[in-house]
């Protein structure tokens, strides 16, 4: 529970020093802190290498910091809440080739669309150091989760909290990568130094 806490504590942080971002924070992607994410402006498939387990590839216009929030024209937003550096429970598996060393992220989508969002399909993966893939952390006690798990409502919002094995030594640079793995929303990407709890 306290690795829980301490990233929820992170999120209810973020959101506070944020306070709510105003339109044109959320519009422009020359604000600093906020970015905006364009929807295809026409039907696209999910990248070739999106698989059950993988999101897709992101490009450079969908890549973010971590302090931003990604807004597609249809008005999903997605970002990450807060983020963490830990160590894995014993309940976890998938961090023993970090020797238990793990990052724990937040990803918040909010849907101001007019039709319900159906996030089961969502894909959130990490990478971290030169590109390296970050192996997902199974929980046990399901503190940790894979994704969403459900539709959100219009003026709605869900928040998934996923482990992910990193070394600490690379937590200067770490990606997280978010995939809604439909045919209308790109794949985007959040980069930055995570902290340590």
């Amino acid at each position: 529970m306290r690795r829980l806490r301490g990233a929820l504590i992170a999120v209810l942080l973020t959101l506070a020093a944020c306070g709510s971002p105003t339109a044109s924070q959320l519009q422009s992607s020359a604000t600093p802190g906020r970015a905006t994410a364009q929807s295809a402006a026409t039907s696209v498939s999910p990248s070739p290498s999106a698989t059950s387990a993988t999101p897709g590839e992101v490009s450079e216009e969908q890549q973010f910091s971590l302090d931003d929030i990604a807004e597609f024209d249809d008005g999903l937003l997605i970002e990450i809440a807060g983020a963490v550096a830990d160590k894995a429970a014993k309940t976890d598996r998938g961090a023993e080739a970090t020797n238990g060393e793990i990052v724990i992220a937040s990803v918040r989508i909010e849907n101001k669309t007019t039709k319900p969002y159906d996030a089961r399909n969502v894909l959130i993966g990490a990478k971290y150091g030169n590109g390296k893939d970050a192996q997902i952390i199974v929980d046990e006690t399901e503190e940790l989760q894979s994704g969403f798990t459900g539709m959100i409502k219009p003026k709605g919002e869900s928040i998934a909290t996923v482990g992910f094995a990193v070394p600490h030594k690379e937590l200067k640079r770490v990606t997280f990568i978010v995939d809604p793995n439909d045919d209308v929303h790109e794949a985007i990407s959040f980069s930055g130094a995570v902290p340590r709890e």
